[in-house]
């Protein structure tokens, strides 16, 4: 599972990008928005939680390429690390007592896991990327 979030701003105030310092167009028109920055996770599963917290990363990884896709990046973006909503398969809700701790935080990345109810571990890695 895959989700993107704007997390703040408009790109062109944060740039500091101000109507009166763009160059003359033919008319006005509404310049395309994109988001500075979002708050994307990655989900997987699998039967210990090492290889659960793997494959969310390289889920998160391929949401973070979706989204450089989506908003037209070609350039690097920075990570930091940001708590993600679980995303569960088969319940609306993770219960407290069923988490695993610890979660694993690094600079980039942070990732929690819970008790599956199809598989034994679930988790889930978030981060907010920028540009």
């Amino acid at each position: 599972m895959v989700s993107a979030d704007r997390c703040r701003g408009n790109a062109w105030a944060e740039a500091g990008c101000l109507p009166w310092s763009l160059p003359p167009v033919a008319g006005w028109a509404r310049l395309p928005q994109r988001s500075p920055d979002a708050c994307t996770s990655g989900t997987a599963d699998a039967l210990r939680k090492a290889k659960a917290v793997d494959d969310s990363l390289v889920a998160l990884q391929d949401a973070i390429t979706k989204w450089k896709t989506d908003n037209a990046i070609t350039g690097v973006v920075t990570q930091t690390a940001q708590k993600p909503e679980p995303h569960p398969y088969w319940r609306s809700a993770v219960a407290p007592e069923l988490f695993l701790p610890p979660d694993a935080v690094t600079d980039t990345t942070y990732t929690l896991c819970w008790k599956g109810v199809v598989s034994p571990v679930v988790c889930t890695s978030g981060t907010k990327v920028c540009w």
